[in-house]
């Protein structure tokens, strides 16, 4: 929290609380009342994220006074303390009215943007952990985060903190939501989406192109290089695709007229019957061939061919039953048709 040396406590006879947000960059703050810190059940959970718990309290309430208290390090864990139930008190229902005023009094600030005109902003926390982040305030006209400006210094205390030591887990993250929904009049209209700045140059309004940082000479070239390369390859590729599509034409006309330069009248299917036309008359023409062109015998044929012929011969001989021989002139049906 915004403690220093410099702000210590010893000396003042105001309460602590009041002292405490009278310092300097703690103009946010409002002052929690004394029944809310005195109820246990409200600061349930904090013990384990302040030392010395139970002085710091007593030192909140003034239950000890600021010369009992000369300890720096109670001090600073009395702010963090106070900081703690100042997130929780805010967001309850009188916490909430504290805040209204502050907030119609824009205490809190305006919104740093030219086209909000001067829109009075909430306190925010980017994170409900102490010691996280810093407090950042929220427009509730632009819907943006910003970080709050150097706050003045009043005249009465000297010394302390800026704004930027505040930390945020004093407000939380819920805390200007709903404040809003609570206070719904307090909603402005959100800006018109023409409203965003435009950049002009004479008159002329700058081009995205514009913005975007210039590269280096070599990678200009590189990158020139590199798009002439694709366009070489890209002409090749259409030219060698464009010859060998003229290629495929010509073989087609090719096909299409013959040797002697007549046209080829028939078609692609009648071409095709003809051929199969054709191969079935070779199949029968050869058919035909093999049953009337006589077998052709080799040696092997031929001499099984001559061994039955002399063994038709020797068999020819026959005896009558009286002792005389004589050649029988018949020969058997296969010799007839091997001799043929």
């Amino acid at each position: 929290m915004a403690y220093n040396e410099d702000s210590s406590a010893s000396g003042h006879d105001e309460p602590w609380i009041q002292w405490f947000c009278g310092l300097k960059g703690h103009e946010m703050f409002c002052e929690v009342e004394r029944s809310y810190i005195e109820d246990g059940f409200n600061l349930y959970g904090l013990r384990a994220c302040v030392s010395n718990f139970s002085d710091c309290l007593d030192l909140i309430l003034d239950r000890i006074g600021p010369d009992d208290s000369d300890d720096s390090h109670l001090t600073q864990s009395a702010c963090t303390l106070y900081g703690l139930i100042h997130a929780r008190y805010i967001i309850t229902a009188h916490g909430l009215d504290a805040m209204y005023n502050k907030y119609a009094a824009k205490e809190f600030g305006t919104c740093p943007l030219v086209q909000c005109a001067g829109q009075p902003v909430l306190p925010v926390g980017l994170k409900d952990e102490m010691g996280a982040d810093a407090v950042k305030i929220f427009c509730p006209k632009c819907q943006c985060v910003y970080h709050p400006p150097p706050v003045r210094s009043r005249s009465s205390h000297h010394g302390g903190a800026g704004a930027t030591g505040v930390d945020g887990a004093a407000f939380g993250t819920t805390f200007p939501h709903l404040f809003l929904m609570t206070f719904s009049n307090l909603v402005p209209d959100r800006l018109p989406a023409d409203s965003a700045y435009v950049p002009r140059v004479f008159g002329f309004r700058v081009h995205m192109s514009a913005r975007q940082r210039k590269s280096s000479s070599s990678s200009a070239a590189a990158g020139s290089s590199n798009s002439r390369t694709r366009g070489s390859i890209d002409n090749n590729r259409r030219l060698s695709f464009t010859r060998r599509n003229n290629e495929a034409v010509m073989k087609e006309r090719q096909a299409a007229v013959g040797q002697d330069g007549t046209p080829a009248l028939q078609s692609q299917d009648t071409a095709n019957d003809s051929y199969q036309k054709g191969a079935m008359g070779e199949n029968m023409s050869s058919a035909q061939a093999n049953e009337e062109t006589p077998i052709k015998d080799d040696d092997n044929v031929k001499a099984r061919a001559s061994k039955r012929k002399n063994e038709g011969d020797t068999s020819s001989m026959k005896s009558d039953g009286n002792g005389n021989v004589f050649l029988d002139k018949r020969r058997r049906k296969s010799d007839v048709n091997v001799n043929m």
